[in-house]
């Protein structure tokens, strides 16, 4: 299985040093991998114009299937975002809310940075992946969507994904139904 289990997310997270401003950069973009499903790309180029915080409201825009998503603003996410423009983030003309922490500190293009942090904080907590990176996220989202019950339909949505044959790439083990028939009480799953 390609995604990674809730104790493990929670391994990552806790393994991250959010002391420093690459911390607390990474730690944010974490939290909208993980909760949010986005793509390592979405979250770089996240822009202050897109939180919404009156409302609670996150826009993702401009997806890679050519659409736009609207989230309720998690306070896990809202919290660390705040902590990284307050304590992490570079003073800068810039609206992208990531920037590098190498001067003249421009934007993060895309998730590569993150995406190497990523191998590293996975290593240290004694995780190996066959291809750790910000997707390994995405796909622990729609997992983690996909054992509460919710419909393919649903995920994809949640997702940004245009077609459906897209979501069940993201959702191919069932691990809980499995479990179920293996021990002889999942008749009812089938």
């Amino acid at each position: 299985p390609r995604f990674l289990t809730r104790p493990q997310i929670d391994a990552v997270l806790a393994n991250v040093d959010r002391k420093t401003p690459v911390g607390r950069r990474d730690y944010a973009m974490l939290l909208l991998l993980t909760v949010y499903g986005l793509r390592g790309m979405e979250a770089a180029r996240l822009r202050l114009d897109d939180i919404d915080w009156r409302n609670k409201k996150l826009h993702i825009r401009g997806r890679k299937s050519g659409n736009s998503t609207t989230y309720p603003l998690s306070a896990s996410v809202e919290d660390a975002i705040i902590d990284y423009l307050r304590n992490g983030r570079p003073a800068s003309s810039h609206r992208e809310v990531f920037l590098s922490v190498i001067a003249p500190f421009p934007p993060l293009l895309n998730g590569a940075a993150l995406a190497s942090h990523i191998v590293k904080y996975l290593k240290q907590v004694g995780i190996e992946m066959e291809r750790p990176g910000t997707h390994l996220f995405r796909y622990s989202c729609a997992q983690r969507l996909f054992e509460e019950g919710m419909s393919l339909k649903v995920i994809g949505d949640y997702l940004g994904h245009a077609d459906l044959h897209s979501t069940q790439r993201y959702t191919k083990i069932a691990l809980g139904q499995l479990r179920e028939v293996a021990l002889g009480d999942g008749e009812d799953v089938l």
